[in-house]
């Protein structure tokens, strides 16, 4: 859907369905700094609900907690990302989520995630004017 995150070799996704443990199903997610955005799919269709980052720099250049894996299966909108796929699955009537993540700082690449979270939002903005439905403001 970005072609800005093309040039990321450490990437993945995986389905989250009704009743599964996102903790399982996010268990080959590193622990590195990147981002990651969610599909809905329902009703035959698929669409984009959620940008997100993770990983904080200081001003030495180390990143602190909330990783990838430890950001998705922390919190978003008050509630455990587990409780709130759950709540959305049955409010929206969602068969899968799609979840795709990407490490943005590693040996090969050293764009913050912060930034790159920034460039998805813009195209998804210049694209549909609105923020992802998920995405209560930017930045967050």
């Amino acid at each position: 859907m970005f072609d800005q995150t093309n040039k990321y070799k450490n990437h993945g996704h995986f389905f989250f369905n009704p009743g599964d443990n996102l903790r399982e199903k996010s268990s080959e997610v590193p622990d590195q700094p990147g981002v990651y955005y969610i599909m809905r799919l329902a009703d035959g269709g698929i669409d984009l609900v959620y940008i997100g980052a993770s990983g904080t720099v200081d001003q030495k250049g180390v990143f602190s907690s909330q990783l990838l894996r430890d950001r998705l299966n922390n919190e978003h909108d008050g509630m455990k990302w587990q409780h709130y796929f759950d709540k959305k699955i049955k409010e929206e009537k969602i068969d899968a989520l799609d979840i795709y993540w990407f490490v943005t700082f590693d040996e090969n690449n050293q764009d913050l995630p912060g930034y790159v979270e920034g460039i998805l939002m813009q195209q998804y903005f210049e694209t549909y004017g609105t923020l992802p439905p998920w995405n209560k403001k930017f930045p967050s």
